[in-house]
Protein backbone atom coordinates (compact mmCIF):
# COMPACT_ATOMS: atom_id res chain seq x y z
CA UNK A 1 0.00 0.00 0.00
CA UNK A 2 1.49 3.27 -1.10
CA UNK A 3 1.26 6.11 1.32
CA UNK A 4 2.94 9.47 1.47
CA UNK A 5 3.06 12.62 3.50
CA UNK A 6 3.40 15.94 1.81
CA UNK A 7 4.95 18.70 3.86
CA UNK A 8 4.62 22.34 2.86
CA UNK A 9 5.25 25.60 4.67
CA UNK A 10 6.69 29.06 4.14
CA UNK A 11 10.43 28.51 4.21
CA UNK A 12 12.10 25.44 5.59
CA UNK A 13 9.93 22.37 6.24
CA UNK A 14 11.52 19.64 8.26
CA UNK A 15 9.43 16.83 9.69
CA UNK A 16 11.32 14.25 11.71
CA UNK A 17 9.40 11.17 12.72
CA UNK A 18 11.09 9.86 15.82
CA UNK A 19 10.04 7.28 18.32
CA UNK A 20 11.03 7.14 21.95
CA UNK A 21 12.51 10.21 23.65
CA UNK A 22 11.58 12.68 20.93
CA UNK A 23 8.69 15.10 21.49
CA UNK A 24 6.51 16.74 18.90
CA UNK A 25 8.01 20.11 19.76
CA UNK A 26 11.20 18.88 18.12
CA UNK A 27 9.59 19.15 14.71
CA UNK A 28 11.32 22.06 13.06
CA UNK A 29 9.59 24.28 10.55
CA UNK A 30 11.23 27.63 9.88
CA UNK A 31 10.60 30.54 7.54
CA UNK A 32 12.94 32.63 5.46
CA UNK A 33 11.85 35.46 3.21
CA UNK A 34 8.40 36.93 2.88
CA UNK A 35 7.44 36.53 -0.76
CA UNK A 36 9.36 33.55 -2.08
CA UNK A 37 9.28 29.99 -0.71
CA UNK A 38 12.79 29.01 0.35
CA UNK A 39 13.62 25.32 0.22
CA UNK A 40 15.23 23.60 3.20
CA UNK A 41 18.93 23.78 3.90
CA UNK A 42 18.81 20.51 5.68
CA UNK A 43 16.36 17.62 5.92
CA UNK A 44 17.23 14.80 8.26
CA UNK A 45 15.51 11.46 7.83
CA UNK A 46 15.57 8.80 10.48
CA UNK A 47 13.59 5.81 9.29
CA UNK A 48 12.76 2.46 10.81
CA UNK A 49 10.13 -0.20 10.47
CA UNK A 50 7.46 -0.73 13.05
CA UNK A 51 5.26 -3.79 12.99
CA UNK A 52 1.61 -3.59 13.86
CA UNK A 53 -0.64 -5.89 15.81
CA UNK A 54 -4.38 -5.66 16.12
CA UNK A 55 -6.31 -5.04 19.33
CA UNK A 56 -9.56 -6.59 20.42
CA UNK A 57 -12.71 -5.40 18.68
CA UNK A 58 -15.44 -3.26 20.19
CA UNK A 59 -18.26 -4.97 21.97
CA UNK A 60 -21.08 -6.14 19.76
CA UNK A 61 -23.63 -3.85 21.41
CA UNK A 62 -21.74 -0.83 20.10
CA UNK A 63 -21.37 -1.97 16.54
CA UNK A 64 -24.81 -1.46 15.08
CA UNK A 65 -25.55 1.95 16.54
CA UNK A 66 -22.67 4.12 15.38
CA UNK A 67 -19.86 4.17 12.88
CA UNK A 68 -16.99 2.33 14.52
CA UNK A 69 -13.36 3.25 13.87
CA UNK A 70 -10.71 0.79 12.84
CA UNK A 71 -8.88 -1.18 15.49
CA UNK A 72 -6.14 0.67 17.31
CA UNK A 73 -2.97 -1.21 16.54
CA UNK A 74 -0.51 -2.04 19.27
CA UNK A 75 2.84 -1.33 17.67
CA UNK A 76 5.96 -2.60 19.43
CA UNK A 77 8.98 -0.34 19.61
CA UNK A 78 12.60 -1.39 19.98
CA UNK A 79 13.80 0.90 22.75
CA UNK A 80 17.43 0.49 21.77
CA UNK A 81 17.05 2.55 18.62
CA UNK A 82 15.32 5.70 17.48
CA UNK A 83 12.14 4.82 15.66
CA UNK A 84 9.98 6.31 12.98
CA UNK A 85 6.46 5.28 12.01
CA UNK A 86 6.80 4.12 8.43
CA UNK A 87 4.50 2.66 5.84
CA UNK A 88 4.92 0.29 2.94
CA UNK A 89 7.24 2.41 0.80
CA UNK A 90 9.41 4.95 2.53
CA UNK A 91 8.52 8.11 0.65
CA UNK A 92 8.39 11.70 1.78
CA UNK A 93 7.24 14.60 -0.34
CA UNK A 94 8.43 18.17 -0.11
CA UNK A 95 5.85 20.20 -2.00
CA UNK A 96 5.32 18.05 -5.09
CA UNK A 97 8.86 16.73 -5.28
CA UNK A 98 9.27 13.15 -4.04
CA UNK A 99 12.31 12.49 -1.86
CA UNK A 100 13.48 8.96 -1.11
CA UNK A 101 14.14 7.93 2.48
CA UNK A 102 16.95 5.78 3.73
CA UNK A 103 16.03 2.38 5.09
CA UNK A 104 14.09 -0.69 4.15
CA UNK A 105 11.99 -0.05 1.06
CA UNK A 106 9.34 -2.64 1.82
CA UNK A 107 8.50 -2.85 5.51
CA UNK A 108 5.80 -5.28 6.52
CA UNK A 109 2.66 -3.63 7.81
CA UNK A 110 -0.20 -5.57 9.31
CA UNK A 111 -3.24 -3.66 10.56
CA UNK A 112 -6.41 -5.61 11.25
CA UNK A 113 -9.67 -3.68 11.43
CA UNK A 114 -12.77 -4.21 13.54
CA UNK A 115 -15.29 -4.15 10.77
CA UNK A 116 -17.92 -6.13 8.93
CA UNK A 117 -18.71 -6.21 5.25
CA UNK A 118 -20.89 -3.19 4.65
CA UNK A 119 -21.48 -3.56 0.95
CA UNK A 120 -24.75 -4.76 -0.47
CA UNK A 121 -28.35 -3.68 -0.43
CA UNK A 122 -28.78 -4.03 3.33
CA UNK A 123 -25.71 -2.03 4.24
CA UNK A 124 -27.76 0.41 6.33
CA UNK A 125 -28.39 -2.41 8.80
CA UNK A 126 -24.75 -3.43 8.99
CA UNK A 127 -21.78 -1.94 10.75
CA UNK A 128 -20.43 1.21 9.17
CA UNK A 129 -16.72 1.42 9.76
CA UNK A 130 -14.80 4.64 9.97
CA UNK A 131 -12.10 4.63 7.34
CA UNK A 132 -13.73 1.76 5.48
CA UNK A 133 -17.33 2.55 4.50
CA UNK A 134 -20.22 4.67 4.70
CA UNK A 135 -22.65 7.12 2.89
CA UNK A 136 -23.09 10.28 0.56
CA UNK A 137 -20.71 13.09 1.49
CA UNK A 138 -21.16 16.82 1.92
CA UNK A 139 -18.84 17.23 -1.03
CA UNK A 140 -18.95 15.62 -4.44
CA UNK A 141 -15.22 15.62 -4.90
CA UNK A 142 -12.93 12.80 -3.98
CA UNK A 143 -10.66 13.39 -0.98
CA UNK A 144 -7.08 12.55 -1.86
CA UNK A 145 -5.04 15.38 -0.31
CA UNK A 146 -5.61 16.57 3.25
CA UNK A 147 -4.18 19.81 4.58
CA UNK A 148 -3.13 19.96 8.23
CA UNK A 149 -3.09 23.47 9.71
CA UNK A 150 -1.51 23.53 13.17
CA UNK A 151 0.68 25.83 15.32
CA UNK A 152 4.02 24.05 14.95
CA UNK A 153 5.93 27.11 16.11
CA UNK A 154 5.05 29.90 18.51
CA UNK A 155 3.63 29.84 22.03
CA UNK A 156 1.46 26.74 21.62
CA UNK A 157 3.75 24.64 19.45
CA UNK A 158 3.70 21.77 21.96
CA UNK A 159 -0.07 21.38 21.61
CA UNK A 160 0.21 21.70 17.85
CA UNK A 161 3.00 19.14 17.74
CA UNK A 162 1.02 16.69 19.86
CA UNK A 163 -2.02 17.09 17.59
CA UNK A 164 0.20 16.41 14.60
CA UNK A 165 1.62 13.31 16.29
CA UNK A 166 -1.87 11.98 16.98
CA UNK A 167 -2.95 12.68 13.40
CA UNK A 168 0.07 10.73 12.16
CA UNK A 169 -0.72 7.89 14.55
CA UNK A 170 -4.19 7.53 13.04
CA UNK A 171 -2.84 8.04 9.52
CA UNK A 172 -0.50 5.07 9.79
CA UNK A 173 -3.04 2.82 11.49
CA UNK A 174 -5.98 3.10 9.10
CA UNK A 175 -6.20 0.28 6.61
CA UNK A 176 -6.17 0.93 2.85
CA UNK A 177 -5.95 4.68 3.21
CA UNK A 178 -4.91 6.36 -0.04
CA UNK A 179 -4.45 9.99 0.84
CA UNK A 180 -1.59 12.42 1.24
CA UNK A 181 -1.09 14.83 4.13
CA UNK A 182 0.20 18.34 3.51
CA UNK A 183 1.32 20.01 6.73
CA UNK A 184 1.29 23.79 7.21
CA UNK A 185 2.43 25.82 10.21
CA UNK A 186 -0.07 28.48 11.39
CA UNK A 187 2.45 29.82 13.95
CA UNK A 188 -0.43 30.16 16.41
CA UNK A 189 -1.64 33.46 14.95
CA UNK A 190 -4.54 34.61 12.80
CA UNK A 191 -2.23 35.94 10.11
CA UNK A 192 -0.22 32.73 10.18
CA UNK A 193 -3.41 30.71 9.78
CA UNK A 194 -4.52 32.81 6.80
CA UNK A 195 -1.15 32.37 5.12
CA UNK A 196 -1.15 28.62 5.83
CA UNK A 197 -4.70 28.33 4.45
CA UNK A 198 -3.65 30.18 1.29
CA UNK A 199 -0.75 27.77 0.81
CA UNK A 200 -3.03 24.77 1.43
CA UNK A 201 -5.64 25.98 -1.04
CA UNK A 202 -3.00 26.70 -3.68
CA UNK A 203 -1.56 23.22 -3.09
CA UNK A 204 -4.89 21.71 -4.11
CA UNK A 205 -5.97 20.10 -0.84
CA UNK A 206 -9.47 18.63 -0.74
CA UNK A 207 -10.01 18.79 3.04
CA UNK A 208 -8.42 20.74 5.91
CA UNK A 209 -7.94 19.61 9.51
CA UNK A 210 -7.35 22.64 11.74
CA UNK A 211 -6.63 25.27 12.75
CA UNK A 212 -6.61 25.10 16.54
CA UNK A 213 -8.22 28.40 17.54
CA UNK A 214 -11.63 29.91 16.90
CA UNK A 215 -10.22 33.24 15.75
CA UNK A 216 -8.06 31.55 13.16
CA UNK A 217 -10.99 29.41 12.04
CA UNK A 218 -13.17 32.47 11.60
CA UNK A 219 -10.44 34.18 9.57
CA UNK A 220 -9.90 31.36 7.06
CA UNK A 221 -13.53 30.16 6.77
CA UNK A 222 -14.36 32.54 3.88
CA UNK A 223 -11.25 31.33 2.04
CA UNK A 224 -12.05 27.63 2.39
CA UNK A 225 -15.73 28.09 1.55
CA UNK A 226 -14.87 30.03 -1.59
CA UNK A 227 -12.47 27.27 -2.59
CA UNK A 228 -15.09 24.59 -1.85
CA UNK A 229 -12.91 22.89 0.78
CA UNK A 230 -14.41 21.30 3.89
CA UNK A 231 -12.80 22.52 7.11
CA UNK A 232 -12.74 20.58 10.39
CA UNK A 233 -11.41 22.89 13.09
CA UNK A 234 -10.10 21.82 16.50
CA UNK A 235 -11.79 24.85 18.08
CA UNK A 236 -14.63 24.53 20.58
CA UNK A 237 -16.13 27.91 19.67
CA UNK A 238 -19.63 27.25 18.36
CA UNK A 239 -19.83 30.78 16.98
CA UNK A 240 -17.43 29.94 14.14
CA UNK A 241 -19.39 26.85 13.10
CA UNK A 242 -21.24 27.03 9.80
CA UNK A 243 -22.03 24.87 6.82
CA UNK A 244 -18.78 23.34 5.59
CA UNK A 245 -16.85 24.69 8.62
CA UNK A 246 -17.04 22.18 11.48
CA UNK A 247 -15.88 22.63 15.06
CA UNK A 248 -14.51 19.39 16.47
CA UNK A 249 -13.68 20.54 20.01
CA UNK A 250 -15.56 19.86 23.22
CA UNK A 251 -18.41 22.40 23.19
CA UNK A 252 -18.90 24.00 26.64
CA UNK A 253 -22.71 24.25 26.43
CA UNK A 254 -23.11 20.49 25.94
CA UNK A 255 -20.84 19.74 28.88
CA UNK A 256 -22.75 22.08 31.17
CA UNK A 257 -26.13 20.67 30.14
CA UNK A 258 -24.86 17.16 30.84
CA UNK A 259 -23.50 17.85 34.32
CA UNK A 260 -26.41 20.10 35.39
CA UNK A 261 -29.02 17.61 34.20
CA UNK A 262 -27.23 14.79 36.03
CA UNK A 263 -27.17 16.85 39.22
CA UNK A 264 -30.90 17.57 38.90
CA UNK A 265 -31.64 13.90 38.29
CA UNK A 266 -29.59 13.06 41.39
CA UNK A 267 -31.75 15.25 43.61
CA UNK A 268 -29.86 18.55 43.70
CA UNK A 269 -32.28 21.44 43.35
CA UNK A 270 -30.47 24.70 44.16
CA UNK A 271 -27.70 25.27 41.63
CA UNK A 272 -25.29 28.19 41.81
CA UNK A 273 -22.45 29.13 39.47
CA UNK A 274 -19.01 30.60 40.16
CA UNK A 275 -17.55 31.43 36.77
CA UNK A 276 -14.85 33.52 35.08
CA UNK A 277 -15.90 36.92 33.82
CA UNK A 278 -15.49 36.18 30.12
CA UNK A 279 -17.46 34.71 27.25
CA UNK A 280 -16.98 31.18 28.59
CA UNK A 281 -18.37 32.16 31.99
CA UNK A 282 -21.35 33.99 30.54
CA UNK A 283 -22.14 31.00 28.33
CA UNK A 284 -21.92 28.72 31.38
CA UNK A 285 -24.40 30.85 33.32
CA UNK A 286 -26.84 31.16 30.43
CA UNK A 287 -26.73 27.42 29.73
CA UNK A 288 -27.22 26.61 33.43
CA UNK A 289 -30.21 28.94 33.67
CA UNK A 290 -31.86 27.26 30.70
CA UNK A 291 -31.15 23.77 32.07
CA UNK A 292 -32.73 24.43 35.49
CA UNK A 293 -35.60 26.35 33.92
CA UNK A 294 -36.74 23.14 32.22
CA UNK A 295 -37.27 21.72 35.71
CA UNK A 296 -39.14 24.83 36.83
CA UNK A 297 -36.16 26.08 38.85
CA UNK A 298 -34.03 29.18 38.86
CA UNK A 299 -30.29 29.57 39.27
CA UNK A 300 -29.72 30.25 42.96
CA UNK A 301 -26.96 32.75 42.26
CA UNK A 302 -24.16 33.44 39.81
CA UNK A 303 -20.86 35.06 40.65
CA UNK A 304 -18.30 36.24 38.10
CA UNK A 305 -14.60 36.57 38.94
CA UNK A 306 -11.63 37.99 37.10
CA UNK A 307 -9.49 35.07 35.89
CA UNK A 308 -6.29 37.05 36.45
CA UNK A 309 -7.26 38.14 39.97
CA UNK A 310 -4.63 37.18 42.53
CA UNK A 311 -7.00 37.06 45.51
CA UNK A 312 -10.53 35.67 45.37
CA UNK A 313 -10.94 35.31 49.13
CA UNK A 314 -13.51 38.03 49.70
CA UNK A 315 -15.48 37.06 46.60
CA UNK A 316 -15.82 33.42 47.70
CA UNK A 317 -16.58 34.54 51.27
CA UNK A 318 -19.49 36.66 50.04
CA UNK A 319 -20.68 34.01 47.58
CA UNK A 320 -20.89 31.44 50.38
CA UNK A 321 -22.82 33.80 52.70
CA UNK A 322 -20.12 33.08 55.24
CA UNK A 323 -20.66 36.20 57.38
CA UNK A 324 -24.43 35.70 57.47
CA UNK A 325 -24.07 32.08 58.54
CA UNK A 326 -21.41 33.07 61.04
CA UNK A 327 -23.78 35.57 62.63
CA UNK A 328 -26.48 32.90 62.61
CA UNK A 329 -24.20 30.71 64.69
CA UNK A 330 -23.65 33.47 67.25
CA UNK A 331 -27.38 34.14 67.46
CA UNK A 332 -28.16 30.47 67.94
CA UNK A 333 -25.63 30.12 70.75
CA UNK A 334 -27.11 33.10 72.57
CA UNK A 335 -30.60 31.63 72.37
CA UNK A 336 -29.45 28.29 73.74
CA UNK A 337 -27.52 29.92 76.58
CA UNK A 338 -30.71 31.65 77.69
CA UNK A 339 -32.65 28.37 77.87
CA UNK A 340 -30.39 26.79 80.54
CA UNK A 341 -31.69 23.22 80.22
CA UNK A 342 -30.21 19.85 79.28
CA UNK A 343 -31.44 19.97 75.70
CA UNK A 344 -29.96 23.41 75.21
CA UNK A 345 -26.70 22.30 76.79
CA UNK A 346 -26.51 19.31 74.41
CA UNK A 347 -27.13 21.52 71.40
CA UNK A 348 -24.52 24.00 72.59
CA UNK A 349 -22.01 21.20 72.81
CA UNK A 350 -22.68 20.26 69.19
CA UNK A 351 -22.22 23.86 68.10
CA UNK A 352 -18.76 24.07 69.65
CA UNK A 353 -17.03 22.56 66.61
CA UNK A 354 -19.02 24.54 64.06
CA UNK A 355 -17.85 27.61 62.21
CA UNK A 356 -21.24 28.62 60.79
CA UNK A 357 -24.88 27.74 61.31
CA UNK A 358 -27.11 26.75 58.40
CA UNK A 359 -26.38 25.80 54.82
CA UNK A 360 -25.43 28.18 52.04
CA UNK A 361 -28.29 29.10 49.66
CA UNK A 362 -27.30 26.35 47.22
CA UNK A 363 -26.68 22.60 47.26
CA UNK A 364 -24.51 22.46 44.14
CA UNK A 365 -22.05 24.83 42.47
CA UNK A 366 -20.90 24.88 38.87
CA UNK A 367 -17.17 25.56 38.64
CA UNK A 368 -16.51 25.25 34.90
CA UNK A 369 -12.89 26.45 34.99
CA UNK A 370 -10.00 24.04 35.41
CA UNK A 371 -6.28 24.22 36.04
CA UNK A 372 -4.90 26.75 38.51
CA UNK A 373 -8.27 28.53 38.81
CA UNK A 374 -9.95 25.38 40.05
CA UNK A 375 -7.16 24.52 42.46
CA UNK A 376 -7.24 27.90 44.14
CA UNK A 377 -11.04 28.29 44.22
CA UNK A 378 -12.02 24.87 45.59
CA UNK A 379 -10.00 25.19 48.85
CA UNK A 380 -11.56 28.62 49.45
CA UNK A 381 -15.03 27.08 49.31
CA UNK A 382 -14.03 24.57 51.98
CA UNK A 383 -12.38 27.32 54.07
CA UNK A 384 -15.59 29.32 54.11
CA UNK A 385 -17.57 26.31 55.26
CA UNK A 386 -19.08 25.12 52.01
CA UNK A 387 -19.05 21.48 53.07
CA UNK A 388 -18.28 19.11 50.14
CA UNK A 389 -20.42 16.45 51.82
CA UNK A 390 -23.48 18.73 51.55
CA UNK A 391 -22.68 20.88 48.51
CA UNK A 392 -21.75 19.14 45.26
CA UNK A 393 -19.12 20.85 43.10
CA UNK A 394 -19.70 20.39 39.35
CA UNK A 395 -17.13 20.71 36.56
CA UNK A 396 -16.43 20.40 32.86
CA UNK A 397 -13.86 18.65 30.66
CA UNK A 398 -11.36 21.30 31.79
CA UNK A 399 -11.16 19.31 35.00
CA UNK A 400 -10.12 16.31 32.94
CA UNK A 401 -7.07 18.31 31.83
CA UNK A 402 -6.17 19.18 35.43
CA UNK A 403 -3.72 16.84 37.14
CA UNK A 404 -3.96 15.82 40.78
CA UNK A 405 -7.63 16.56 41.45
CA UNK A 406 -7.72 13.82 44.08
CA UNK A 407 -4.93 15.54 46.01
CA UNK A 408 -7.24 18.45 46.87
CA UNK A 409 -9.61 17.32 49.68
CA UNK A 410 -12.20 19.96 48.73
CA UNK A 411 -12.59 18.32 45.30
CA UNK A 412 -12.94 14.71 46.46
CA UNK A 413 -16.52 13.69 45.76
CA UNK A 414 -17.04 16.40 43.12
CA UNK A 415 -18.50 15.52 39.70
CA UNK A 416 -17.39 16.54 36.24
CA UNK A 417 -18.08 15.54 32.65
CA UNK A 418 -15.50 14.04 30.32
CA UNK A 419 -15.25 11.47 27.54
CA UNK A 420 -15.24 7.89 28.78
CA UNK A 421 -11.79 7.42 30.35
CA UNK A 422 -11.15 3.90 29.04
CA UNK A 423 -10.69 4.86 25.39
CA UNK A 424 -8.69 7.95 26.30
CA UNK A 425 -6.43 5.97 28.62
CA UNK A 426 -5.69 3.37 25.95
CA UNK A 427 -4.90 6.11 23.43
CA UNK A 428 -2.49 7.80 25.85
CA UNK A 429 -0.60 4.57 26.48
CA UNK A 430 -0.25 3.83 22.78
CA UNK A 431 0.77 7.42 22.07
CA UNK A 432 3.48 7.21 24.76
CA UNK A 433 4.82 4.00 23.24
CA UNK A 434 5.25 5.69 19.87
CA UNK A 435 6.48 9.11 20.87
CA UNK A 436 7.93 8.72 24.35
CA UNK A 437 5.89 11.42 26.09
CA UNK A 438 2.42 11.87 27.53
CA UNK A 439 0.20 13.90 25.18
CA UNK A 440 -1.87 16.88 26.30
CA UNK A 441 -5.56 16.14 26.73
CA UNK A 442 -6.54 17.75 23.40
CA UNK A 443 -4.37 15.33 21.41
CA UNK A 444 -7.28 12.88 21.10
CA UNK A 445 -9.03 15.40 18.85
CA UNK A 446 -6.30 14.98 16.25
CA UNK A 447 -6.64 11.21 16.22
CA UNK A 448 -10.42 11.22 15.87
CA UNK A 449 -10.40 14.00 13.26
CA UNK A 450 -7.98 11.97 11.15
CA UNK A 451 -10.39 9.03 11.38
CA UNK A 452 -13.15 11.24 10.02
CA UNK A 453 -10.85 12.42 7.24
CA UNK A 454 -9.99 8.82 6.45
CA UNK A 455 -13.69 7.99 6.22
CA UNK A 456 -14.34 10.95 3.93
CA UNK A 457 -11.59 9.71 1.62
CA UNK A 458 -13.37 6.40 1.05
CA UNK A 459 -15.29 6.11 -2.21
CA UNK A 460 -17.98 3.92 -3.68
CA UNK A 461 -17.09 0.96 -5.89
CA UNK A 462 -17.06 3.21 -8.93
CA UNK A 463 -14.42 5.31 -7.23
CA UNK A 464 -16.23 8.49 -8.19
CA UNK A 465 -18.43 9.31 -5.20
CA UNK A 466 -17.56 9.62 -1.50
CA UNK A 467 -18.98 6.72 0.49
CA UNK A 468 -19.20 8.48 3.85
CA UNK A 469 -21.78 11.01 5.00
CA UNK A 470 -20.27 13.35 7.55
CA UNK A 471 -23.80 14.21 8.72
CA UNK A 472 -24.89 10.64 9.42
CA UNK A 473 -27.18 11.05 12.47
CA UNK A 474 -25.77 7.93 14.10
CA UNK A 475 -22.37 9.57 14.35
CA UNK A 476 -19.30 7.45 15.05
CA UNK A 477 -17.16 6.16 17.90
CA UNK A 478 -13.70 7.62 18.35
CA UNK A 479 -11.17 7.75 21.16
CA UNK A 480 -13.38 10.34 22.89
CA UNK A 481 -16.56 8.29 22.49
CA UNK A 482 -19.51 9.03 20.23
CA UNK A 483 -19.68 12.20 18.19
CA UNK A 484 -21.72 13.44 15.25
CA UNK A 485 -21.17 16.51 13.11
CA UNK A 486 -24.22 18.61 12.30
CA UNK A 487 -25.07 20.42 9.04
CA UNK A 488 -24.69 23.80 10.81
CA UNK A 489 -21.04 22.98 11.60
CA UNK A 490 -21.59 22.18 15.27
CA UNK A 491 -21.16 18.79 16.91
CA UNK A 492 -22.79 16.57 19.51
CA UNK A 493 -20.89 14.25 21.85
CA UNK A 494 -21.69 11.69 24.48
CA UNK A 495 -20.05 12.42 27.84
CA UNK A 496 -19.58 10.35 30.97
CA UNK A 497 -19.92 11.81 34.48
CA UNK A 498 -16.90 11.20 36.67
CA UNK A 499 -16.43 11.61 40.41
CA UNK A 500 -13.14 12.72 41.91
CA UNK A 501 -12.16 9.75 44.06
CA UNK A 502 -9.36 9.54 46.60
CA UNK A 503 -7.36 7.36 44.21
CA UNK A 504 -8.49 8.99 40.96
CA UNK A 505 -11.61 9.55 38.85
CA UNK A 506 -14.47 7.07 39.04
CA UNK A 507 -17.27 6.85 36.45
CA UNK A 508 -20.63 7.45 38.16
CA UNK A 509 -22.69 7.69 34.96
CA UNK A 510 -21.53 6.02 31.76
CA UNK A 511 -21.18 7.84 28.48
CA UNK A 512 -23.94 6.89 26.01
CA UNK A 513 -23.01 4.41 23.30
CA UNK A 514 -25.44 5.79 20.73
CA UNK A 515 -27.55 8.82 19.92
CA UNK A 516 -31.24 8.32 20.68
CA UNK A 517 -32.51 10.67 17.94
Amino acid sequence: MKRSILISSLGVCILIFVGKHCKASHYHISSKGTKVLAFPLLILFISTIIGCQSNEGLVESQRHEVIVPLALSSQKIDQKKDKRISKSKNELYFGKEKLGLHGNKDPETSIISNRQNVSGSNSEEKLQVLGAKTLPSISKKKISEIGILLPLSGNVDQIGGALLDSIQLAFFEVLNLKVELLIFDTRGTVEGAKHAAELAINSGVDLILGPLFGGSTRAIAPMTKEAGITLISFSNDHLVAQEGVYVFGFLPSQQIKRIVNFALESGYRNLAAFVPDNYFGKLAVETSKNAVLVEGKELSRAQYYQPDSENLTELVKSFADYQIRRRNLTTQRRKLLLQKDEIAASLLSKLQGMDTFGNPPFDSVLLPAGGSDLKRIAPLFAFFDVDPSRVKLLGTTLWDETAGLNLEPALVGAWYVAPAPKGVGEFIERFKKHYGYKPPRLATLGYDAMLVAAALSQTTRSGEQPAFDIHDPRGFIGVDGIIRLLPNGSNERGYAVLEVGKKGPVVVDDAPLRFLY
